[in-house]
């Protein structure tokens, strides 16, 4: 058996046990071979191609663009290198390194391997470099990057919907051959509303208990036209049908309080829809920049889709709805993104006559108690 400080520096790669973001840890499972892990420094567990290791690489690569700012890791704009972000501070893509020989021959393979500076449609850069008249240039991280989807949002708050639709109409038809997703036919989703159709006490079994009646049908479904108000995809005076692909997600997305009873409906698709999906892995975007740039398109409209506003806020939903407008226009049927109170998947409904009522589904659910979670704000730039 080969000793684990006798492998060739091009059979480095990463093993399962070391990979942490999950979609690493996938592409590192479909292809297991032997090797020895540049991280743990093992050979025990077989490690993912060492002759596909660009995949890797690119994959790591996006992921470290997407955790982390260029002035993070960079020496020369203050940072520490890619070494230590990515092998001695504890980080969301792979463990912390053990001491062994193999760690720097990993860092090389990801960092040097293949060119640092690879053309936008061949790989991913980690650096940004100068422009020709000497500038310098920082990449930063996806969630802190003005996307072109962040300027249309900024345009809306000194322009008019209209003065926008060209640039949002091009942007749309760069990603839209990724965001295609399709709703089958006669799946089942879920929409709550607070309060109940009848409440009152019964003796079913002999003790006196709380009885409800949810409402069903027409009274559960969506807003006609005149009492539709403003949301995240559509404007006032617009009807769309809002639902989610677990109970729990749809109870959540209601912004109940503790006490309050719900009533719970199903919906049911009666033809397949061809819906504009925006919870999308960054693995599929991880083989160009070009390609990140479009999954930074992506998620950024993922992430004002499932934004918590605030009624004071509610203008920032004015970019969401003209990206519907256009969605629309090119016959897309309804938008898909990700909750930010719960673990399923938000579905908009551009028709709400596209889904049926399913009675089945039918329910009351009563709010025993919330968590909430909080984070630290920043006092200073």
């Amino acid at each position: 058996m080969t000793k684990n400080d006798d492998w060739h520096p091009k059979t480095v790669s990463l093993c399962r046990h070391c990979a942490k973001d999950p979609e690493l840890k996938a592409l590192v499972e479909s292809d297991l071979r032997d090797g020895v892990c540049g991280v743990c420094g093992s050979s025990a567990s077989r490690v993912y191609n060492p002759e596909r290791f660009a995949e890797a690489r690119n994959l790591i690569r996006a992921l470290t663009r997407f955790h982390f700012s260029e002035p993070d890791y960079n020496p020369d704009e203050g940072g520490t290198s890619i070494h230590n972000i990515l092998l001695e501070d504890p980080n969301p893509i792979v463990e912390t390194a053990k001491p062994g020989p193999h760690a720097k021959a990993f860092i090389h393979r990801i960092t040097w391997e293949d060119g640092m500076y690879p053309d936008p449609d061949m790989g991913i850069r980690l650096y940004a470099g100068e422009e020709p008249n000497l500038e310098q240039l920082l990449n930063f991280s996806i969630p802190e990057t003005v996307s072109s989807f962040r300027r249309l949002g900024e345009r809306l708050k000194q322009e008019n919907f209209h003065a926008v639709e060209n640039a949002m109409e091009k942007l749309v038809a760069r990603i839209e051959a990724d965001i295609e997703f399709e709703v089958t036919e006669d799946s089942l989703w879920y929409r709550g509303r607070i309060g109940v159709a009848r409440d009152r006490l019964g003796m079913p079994h002999g003790e006196v208990v709380r009885v409800a009646t949810p409402y069903k049908g027409t009274a559960i479904g969506a807003r006609l036209p005149p009492d539709a108000t403003a949301g995240r995809t559509n404007r006032e005076g617009v009807s769309v049908l809002y639902l989610a692909s677990e109970v729990e997600t749809a109870l959540a997305e209601i912004r109940p309080h503790p006490g309050h009873l719900i009533s719970m409906g199903g919906f049911r698709a009666g033809k397949n829809l061809r819906v504009a999906r925006f919870d999308l892995p960054i693995r599929s975007f991880s083989s160009s920049d070009d390609r990140l740039d479009l999954f930074t398109i992506i998620y950024h409209i993922d992430w004002l889709l499932r934004f918590p506003i605030i009624p004071e806020e509610r203008h920032r939903y004015a970019v969401t709805q003209l990206l519907s407008d256009i969605l629309i226009r090119r016959g897309f049927e309804g938008i898909a993104y990700r909750s930010s109170v719960g673990t399923g998947i938000n579905l908009c409904v551009f028709d709400p006559s596209r889904f049926a009522f399913d009675e089945s589904a039918s329910a009351v659910k009563q709010v025993e108690q919330l968590h909430y979670t909080f984070s630290d704000v920043d006092m200073h730039d």
